[in-house]
């Protein structure tokens, strides 16, 4: 069946983007690419302190024993690209990205799961159509505030620092760029630059990924027993308890004018909110999803600075991927960055603001979250693809909702990050 429809969309791609002049063709070619990065962590964070049982903080949350503030950190991607030309001049082929992604069999860490996997078919003169696990078109497109590597308000600071829902109310960073982290199945088109403008547009009829209709399912066959009744159903992914038909679009332009270079972008996306729980109770209440976002980078004599600013009726850590109450106020971010290269050296600096209402029934005290995060760091290159990159980053999040783990609080919170490392790409 997957045959079938992967030879379907072929031909509809192909009959989309037309067909050109005869050329020589060339078979699928395969090559592999990638990078390494390992790296020293240094965290001081209020959450991680012993103070007293009853804090929620330190060791398993029970507030008796410190977390360690030092630990080292491997990150690793693997990209396999296949790559042809039809006779007809179309490019084709597909890309396949392996991660290690923080997951694994008795909590390693050291699994290795799919990032990104498409097929696509592309034409200089009319785009290109990808098909599968990818980011949104206003993903890919969106212009962001300038980083350098590892550095940036979702950059490698924020791995090694608590996020659960449970302890941080969502997070540790809510300073994401639109859609982050969504690569379930999709359709997309990107148009050719004209006159240093293009766009692009996506459709993806659910939250789901991968091969089975559900989502974590180790077996073939449905079932409605469990393990322990402790032990929830794994989601289907047609059953609504996740977003659905989500689509979203960017149009961004790139060009220069004498020594000056400019990229400015607009990205928009909605969705349906899940429409039942997981038992398969109907949601009520739940507003469907939208989120905007705008970007502009300036870059002349080795300088570049820029920003994000971003909002919506959204919730969570990542933008467009949680529903917002009724009743609740929107969302929104901003971030401003600047960078320096000279040579084989570049710097950077960042700062960034979030908003998110914690609604009616937070406990008194304050019903808006305002999240603050800052930081800056150097990248050297020390041979062709290795670079040595370090990074110092603050975060201040104030009145963080917390509801259901030991009570309904507000906290506030305040973490220190340093990480320095090494990133091989290849």
């Amino acid at each position: 069946m997957r045959k079938i429809l992967l030879g379907t969309t072929a031909v509809v791609g192909a009959a989309l983007l037309g067909a050109t002049a005869a050329q020589a063709q060339t078979a699928p070619t395969v090559r592999v690419g990638g990078f390494m990065a390992t790296m020293f962590n240094y965290v001081n964070d209020d959450l991680d302190k012993a103070a007293g049982a009853g804090t929620s903080t330190g060791v398993a949350g029970a507030g008796t024993v410190s977390r360690d503030k030092m630990d080292f950190r491997n990150e690793i991607e693997v990209h396999v690209f296949v790559t042809g030309k039809a006779a007809n001049g179309l490019s084709y082929g597909a890309v396949i990205e392996f991660q290690n992604d923080n997951s694994g069999a008795s909590g390693s860490g050291s699994a290795v799961d799919l990032d990104e996997a498409y097929v696509f078919i592309s034409s200089p003169t009319l785009g290109t159509i990808r098909f599968g696990e990818e980011d949104s078109a206003a993903s890919l497109m969106q212009v962001r505030h300038p980083s350098i590597t590892g550095m940036g308000s979702d950059g490698d600071w924020d791995d090694g620092i608590l996020g659960t829902q449970a302890r941080t109310g969502g997070g540790p960073s809510l300073l994401t760029g639109i859609n982050d982290g969504n690569d379930s199945t999709k359709i997309v088109y990107l148009s050719p630059q004209f006159f240093g403008f293009d766009f692009g547009v996506s459709f993806s009829p659910n939250a789901g990924e991968g091969e089975r209709i559900t989502n974590g399912r180790v077996f073939d066959t449905f079932s409605t027993t469990t393990a322990s009744p402790a032990v929830p159903l794994n989601n289907l992914q047609r059953d609504g308890t996740g977003l659905t038909n989500e689509f979203s679009g960017a149009v961004r332009y790139r060009g220069s004018f004498g020594n000056v270079g400019i990229q400015a972008g607009f990205g928009a996306m909605r969705a349906d909110a899940p429409s039942a729980t997981t038992a398969g109770a109907a949601i009520t209440g739940a507003r469907d999803i939208t989120a905007q976002t705008v970007g502009l980078q300036v870059a002349a004599f080795g300088f570049t600075v820029g920003g994000e600013y971003t909002w919506g009726n959204y919730s969570g850590i990542g933008v467009g991927r949680a529903a917002l109450a009724q009743g609740r106020d929107s969302s929104d971010l901003y971030v401003l960055g600047a960078t320096y290269v000279m040579g084989a050296l570049s710097l950077g600096g960042w700062y960034g603001v979030a908003t998110q209402d914690n609604g009616a029934t937070a406990p008194a005290g304050g019903r808006e979250r305002e999240q603050t995060a800052f930081g800056v760091g150097a990248a050297y290159t020390l041979a062709p693809g290795l670079e040595v990159y370090g990074s110092w980053n603050k975060l201040e999040d104030k009145n963080v909702y917390i509801n259901g783990f030991a009570s309904a609080t507000l906290r506030d919170r305040s973490a220190d990050v340093f990480f320095l490392g090494t990133r091989l790409a290849f």
